[in-house]
């Protein structure tokens, strides 16, 4: 294959090396930024390359199309890659939109793996168009994570559209509302019993909805980046209480245990820039911070999970909140302004440790225990999701840094205020409580498969049956509802609902104001003993208009959510008296 080196490429090289930074492996991930991938495999940056943001592929005269081959790939250390690929040989694109798009997304399944038996409770054929054979670790879906579209076939469907690899290019055709708030949302895989292995495998990429310095004029002309954190399988052995349950990565450069090779972050002195990064992590937690010689810098943050800050006011306004660290759940997105280092100064981006329950080791669930290596090191439960504190990045700072791709227009329109009154206003019109438990397969035996509940108050809890015809819940279209999500559990979940969003009121009783919208949000772990369960009410919004129709919610720890922590809702048409007005088209 003959190697294509770009100005930028070599702007690269000659500027590490006069910092003295150009190591064998950050040449050989400088020089890969311009090689196309090969057709058969899922490339991955040496540990310590520079850092850069995913190619994007933008919608044209209203209009994004885009060809996605999905394939596998077994590396060297015997764990499974997954990635997506266009057809260029770009892997995982950020798919670049404006409201009232139309996203066009063609995806063939390339998947090159054995068909096994579904887990218990998984198996079964899929009816209709958008189902083909039984679901297994063959067969493949896509979710558009956060985007208020149709549950439909051929546009975001998850729970009976299967892909296998015997079938044609599948469609994904749906037109993004015109209302959709500008932001960051992203794309991955969802076929329930195998999610956790494809996304922790590598399958996700970004998806912006643009837009957003109209709700925010701060961040206008800012260079923006791109961060895709993904977790994967601990290759190391080694016996230790600070080895975390999984690896992360950065735009597919690893950071591995133990040695934490860091990836480069190259940014002019004292530069600010406007940050979004996706926590696309099957399993795994993070509590982002920025170090200046040791020291926490503050992160204006500008949007939590696609929605600015003070968009859900009614009038979105220039607000900024300024943090010192950043805590993401799996799913979870944040959009923050982040002022460089100085020259000389000693910068790094890392996560704080996470505790995600007092638990010492849960029993797999049967997916997790059949994908899991045979030396053992990441079974299922409890310290395969432990979270340490570890570096991620380091930050060079120089003159001479090759800036990010792209930029924020300098001079923007105002966004138009939203159509919808805000959700705080809203009396909800009606109130739930849910809760997360598990237990043992066999409780005498500690070391059978776990199984997650996620349960309506009044009910019995049941795994998820994706074979059951009838929702656990039923709700319309314009209704506006409070949830009350309790963690009946000794580890961490992450609630989280396609197709709408919500409003945090309460955190374990206690009113509280967060004036911002989210899709997912972690509810803590009970300690064993309190009288009080941890819990969160959250104003959930039904308000869509294309939301009607069957939909999924669940722990984002995917290996949870496969399984058994996962819960469908119905939303019927609008009643005349209570439809909402469409928005302008």
């Amino acid at each position: 294959m003959t190697l294509r080196f770009p100005t930028q490429t070599l702007v690269r090289f000659f500027l590490l090396k006069t910092l003295g930074l150009l190591t064998p492996a950050i040449w050989l991930s400088t020089a890969a930024l311009s090689q196309e991938l090969p057709a058969s495999a899922c490339q991955r940056f040496p540990a310590g390359s520079i850092l850069s943001s995913p190619q994007d592929r933008r919608s044209q005269h209203g209009v994004l199309e885009v060809d996605l081959s999905f394939r596998n790939f077994l590396d060297a250390a015997g764990q499974m890659r997954y990635c997506y690929v266009s057809d260029d040989g770009v892997q995982s694109p950020t798919l670049r939109v404006y409201p009232g798009d139309l996203l066009i997304l063609h995806l063939k399944n390339d998947l090159s793996l054995p068909p096994t038996a579904a887990p218990a409770g998984h198996a079964h054929l899929m009816p209709g168009s958008c189902g083909s054979g039984t679901m297994s670790e063959s067969a493949t879906n896509l979710h558009f994570h956060g985007l208020v579209i149709p549950p439909v076939c051929h546009q975001d469907d998850s729970l009976q559209t299967l892909i296998q690899p015997t079938d044609p290019q599948f469609e994904y055709r749906f037109r993004i509302p015109a209302d959709q708030p500008p932001g960051l949302y992203w794309y991955h895989p969802h076929p329930h019993g195998f999610s956790e292995a494809q996304v922790l495998g590598g399958a996700s990429g970004a998806l912006i909805v643009e837009g957003i310095e109209q709700a925010n004029r701060l961040i206008a002309g800012l260079p923006e980046r791109i961060i895709v954190i993904r977790d994967q399988r601990v290759a190391s052995t080694r016996v230790d209480p600070a080895k975390p349950g999984k690896d992360l990565s950065l735009n597919f450069v690893p950071v591995p245990y133990p040695d934490y090779t860091l990836a480069v972050i190259q940014m002019r002195p004292s530069e600010r820039q406007f940050w979004r990064v996706l926590n696309a992590s099957a399993d795994t937690y993070v509590d982002l911070k920025l170090l200046f010689d040791g020291k926490p810098q503050f992160l204006g943050v500008i949007a939590l999970d696609g929605i600015p800050i003070g968009y859900e006011d009614g009038v979105p306004r220039n607000h900024v909140l300024w943090e010192s660290h950043v805590a993401l759940p799996p799913a979870g997105r944040a959009e923050f302004v982040v002022n460089g280092p100085p020259e000389g100064v000693q910068a790094s981006l890392a996560t704080q440790a996470v505790v995600t329950g007092p638990v010492t080791g849960l029993a797999p669930t049967p997916a997790a225990a059949r994908a899991a290596p045979a030396n053992g090191t990441d079974a299922a439960g409890g310290d395969d999701d432990h979270s340490p504190p570890r570096p991620l990045a380091t930050i060079v700072a120089s003159a001479s840094a090759v800036e990010p791709p792209s930029l924020l227009p300098a001079s923007p329109v105002p966004l138009p205020p939203p159509s919808l009154p805000p959700l705080a206003s809203v009396k909800p019109v009606r109130e739930r409580k849910l809760y997360f438990s598990e237990q043992l397969q066999d409780p005498k035996d500690p070391n059978s498969a776990t199984i997650f509940y996620i349960t309506e108050q009044g009910k019995t809890p049941k795994a998820f049956d994706p074979a059951s015809p009838a929702p656990d819940i039923v709700v319309r279209q314009g209704d506006v509802e409070d949830w009350t999500i309790e963690n009946r559990s000794t580890e961490t979940h992450a609630f989280h609902i396609h197709q709408a969003h919500f409003m945090v009121v309460e955190s374990h009783g206690v009113p509280v104001h967060q004036p911002y919208l989210r899709d997912t949000v972690n509810v803590q772990f009970w300690n064993g003993y309190s009288a009080q369960y941890p819990s969160v009410k959250l104003r959930m919004d039904f308000r869509g208009r294309g939301i009607v129709g069957t939909f999924p919610y669940h722990c984002h720890i995917l290996q949870h959510e496969d399984g058994g922590m996962m819960g469908t809702i119905r939303v019927e048409p609008a009643a005349p008296s209570t439809a909402v007005p469409m928005a302008s088209k």
